[in-house]
């Protein structure tokens, strides 16, 4: 042995199983770091993935320019793809509605959301793409001809080269889709195609996006309306500017702080109750001659060789978690989430992993290793292991001894009942963080809500008869039918404020799923048919539950109350300047008539599939607009379920995480103490006495954790609500009770049983072995 460092490897192979407390307290951080980073990463990639393939791989898309600044433009270093994407344009196929779209091979494989399922690309004008639900209804197929109604009002033939992917939207909006060359879009345009029509442009990677856009805004003289940016891309991309994803980025960093808050703490912990453990061991050091700097030395050099055996374990650890996670989505549905990444390493997860891992240690074990070097050569000789000498006793006049002993114990060292404090507080905010994130997951995705039709139809000329409730309700495959009333631009007034509402009527099924949209009142009084309204919340809303508001009709005014206060609503036309306002159909009929449906919604059973929607449509009459959204429902889901599983996925790695920290955390405090516990064993404490003291102890931890925890979690809960939610949805903050509950019973239970393992082996253990035990 040439140094004294060579005694770590030596000392560390005599002490292997207190040293796995402070490994497994690395690998548990750096699991921690590495998972909720790498999840984050696939995340973000799954979704990368889905924006691309709904909405193009194109970054932003400019409007209005001329053909010099579109040539100027495709010449910059900076952009690797661009093109004209045209839109806008509609004609008929017989009595359907068909969307036209046009552009040339390479903006239509790069920049746009379309896909050819089959066949070849137009080139020539007289040659187009159908999409493939539009084939099935005509029964054409590659190579037939098709006659169709352009803009102009003229008949013109086209020869179908290729199949267009049926894509969410062609379905919802119940119309066809075909796909033409530039020439031959450009040969059928209107005014209409001004407003549909794009350049899109894609940049290489690496480019700060916001700084090209800048450019191009200055040199060209654009102005804001003429550049729009692909949101969901850049914000995925780091790269928004929208406000929604500005609020994003701030929340993730801050929830990416705590996270590495939360790792430091850890092994901060865990170090500094090491130390404690091993006083007359650095001590005898100081007796052989170690200086204080060696002693430090020692104590840094012993919590990296912990890290090189714990880190690669948590790197691997927190991938496989990772995998899993990505594999149960495929599970769920191999075609929903086709863009999962599967088996794929995160970079980003694993950098994280290792700067935990390692310089995480590293300054973790700054303090402890200056503690080390305070002790000193008679530090060994007495057998003395505390820094600090109390100078207070334990205080006995309000609780037993044990109890009282128990609480002195966990007050006497400030550092370290910081530590503790600290581990159970971490994990009580990180909690009530994430929950908002899941608030913010449900809040954002519509198509996910009780009341989500799979097919809703929309009336021409003439409205639906209530009828057609009952004849779609006898269509086998069909599970529930729904329709609603609606009236726009009622004249209303609240004092001396004017306006208009649109008026919607809702059925008991709507009333039930609008339980899970109310942000305040109630329905019931709505429901009942009573002179009792809803409101859907907007931005600037004067109105509030109990107000009072007149409605002006054509046979008098109809005083209505508000019941409470919705935060959407499905409705086919445009909200009045005050918004829309919803009411039983009795309360609708009183005030504006039988008007019958505009819309009837249709939730299909299991059972139901393309030819239960085929019925469906041929109840309705030609000239109604029949949207099947079941591919855009599934595609949203794909979306929230992918968030979702990546979003409880944290939740439950930071509560098992939460769980082993504090196993650690109470098994490294009661291992630090074993002396002191054989003294009192030996002057007479029972078996029950210690029992008490130690959970006392344990308790105390937990308690100070949890008012801390909740202390600094909730008002951190209700302003992430604030900034995500309540200014976009206009939701009331409540506190996450359930949450809260779940978290704090967790921490208690954990510590409860995290000192039933300790005590039993120092009860098991002789008194007089108690004592002279050396760590």
């Amino acid at each position: 042995m040439k140094s004294y460092l060579g005694l770590v490897p030596q000392y560390e192979k005599v002490h292997r199983k207190n040293n796995r407390i402070s490994v497994l307290c690395i690998v548990l951080s750096v699991l921690l770091v590495t998972a909720i980073f790498s999840m984050a990463d696939m995340a973000i990639r799954a979704q990368e993935n889905y924006f691309i393939k709904t909405n193009g791989e194109y970054h932003i898309s400019l409007t209005g320019i001329d053909e010099q600044t579109v040539e100027i433009i495709k010449a910059r270093v900076d952009v690797a793809v661009c093109g004209w994407i045209y839109q806008g344009c509609t004609g008929s196929i017989g009595q359907k509605t068909v969307s036209f779209a046009g552009a040339s091979e390479a903006a239509f494989t790069e920049l746009s959301e379309m896909n050819m399922q089959d066949g070849s690309y137009p080139i020539r004008s007289d040659e187009a793409l159908l999409n493939n639900n539009a084939l099935e209804q005509m029964g054409l197929s590659i190579g037939d001809t098709v006659s169709v109604v352009v803009p102009n009002g003229s008949k013109k033939e086209y020869h179908i080269t290729g199949i267009l992917e049926d894509m969410g939207s062609l379905l919802k909006a119940d119309v066809y889709g075909m796909v033409l060359s530039e020439d031959g879009f450009r040969a059928i345009a209107d005014e209409n195609a001004n407003d549909g029509t794009t350049f899109r442009v894609q940049f290489k990677s690496g480019v700060d996006i916001q700084k090209a856009v800048r450019q191009i805004k200055d040199s060209y003289g654009l102005s804001d309306n003429q550049v729009s940016e692909n949101t969901a891309l850049l914000g995925l991309m780091g790269q928004s500017e929208n406000s929604i994803m500005q609020s994003l980025y701030l929340v993730a960093t801050f929830l990416v702080l705590l996270v590495l808050i939360a790792g430091t703490v850890m092994i901060a912990a865990s170090f500094n109750t090491n130390v404690l453990d091993r006083v007359q061991f650095y001590g005898l050091l100081r007796c052989l001659g170690a200086s204080k700097k060696q002693v430090k030395h020692f104590v840094i050099l012993q919590g990296l060789r912990q890290s090189m055996r714990g880190v690669p374990i948590g790197l691997i650890t927190g991938q496989i978690i990772t995998w899993c996670a990505c594999l149960l989505l495929k599970s769920i549905s191999g075609d929903r989430f086709s863009e999962i990444p599967l088996f794929q390493f995160s970079i980003v997860g694993l950098i994280a992993g290792a700067v935990v891992g390692f310089l995480i240690v590293l300054f973790a074990s700054l303090s402890p290793a200056k503690k080390a070097a305070k002790v000193s050569p008679v530090t060994a000789i007495s057998g003395n292991t505390q820094f600090i000498q109390n100078k207070k006793a334990a205080n006995t006049k309000l609780f037993h001894v044990e109890t009282s002993m128990g609480i002195f114990h966990a007050l006497s060292g400030k550092k370290n009942v910081f530590l503790m404090t600290c581990s159970f507080a971490i994990s009580i905010m990180m909690f009530l963080s994430f929950q908002v994130m899941v608030v913010f997951l449900d809040q954002g995705m519509p198509a996910l809500a009780s009341s989500a039709a799979d097919v809703s139809a929309t009336m021409g000329n003439v409205p639906f008869t209530r009828t057609v409730i009952e004849e779609i309700g006898r269509i086998n495959g069909v599970d529930k039918v729904f329709g609603r009333m609606e009236q726009t631009d009622l004249s209303v007034s609240f004092g001396s404020e004017e306006g208009a509402i649109t008026l919607i009527s809702y059925d008991d099924n709507q009333f039930k799923w609008a339980k899970d949209e109310l942000n305040e009142g109630k329905i019931a009084p709505v429901q009942d048919n009573t002179n009792n309204v809803l409101v859907v919340y907007r931005d600037g809303m004067t109105w509030g539950v109990g107000d009072t508001i007149s409605i002006h009709t054509s046979v008098g005014d109809k005083k209505v109350t508000i019941a409470g206060i919705l935060a959407t609503t499905n409705a086919r036309n445009d909200a009045g300047s005050n918004g829309y306002m919803i009411c039983s159909e009795q309360t609708f009929i009183d005030i504006a008539g039988d008007l019958g449906y505009t819309t009837v919604d249709v939730q299909l059973s299991k059972t139901g599939n393309d030819d239960t929607v085929l019925a469906i449509r041929n109840l309705f009459p030609v000239d109604s607009s029949v949207s099947d959204k079941r591919l855009s429902n599934s595609e949203a889901q794909s979306s929230y379920y992918t968030g979702a599983i990546f979003i409880y996925g944290f939740l439950i790695i930071i509560a098992l995480i939460t769980v082993f920290n504090i196993f650690n955390s109470m098994n490294a405090s009661v291992a630090s103490r074993i002396k002191q516990y054989g003294i009192m064993r030996s002057i007479g404490m029972g078996t029950n006495q210690l029992y008490k003291m130690i959970a006392t102890e344990s308790l105390t931890y937990a308690m100070l954790g949890c008012v801390v925890g909740c202390i600094l979690g909730l008002p951190l809960n209700k302003m992430m609500f604030q900034f995500l939610i309540a200014e976009k949805w206009g939701m009331g903050w409540q506190v996450p009770v359930t949450s809260l509950l779940l978290i704090v019973l967790l921490c208690f239970a954990s510590a409860a049983i995290a000192i039933r393992r300790p005590t039993k082996q120092i009860v098991k253990m002789a008194i007089v072995d108690t004592i002279k035990l050396q760590q």
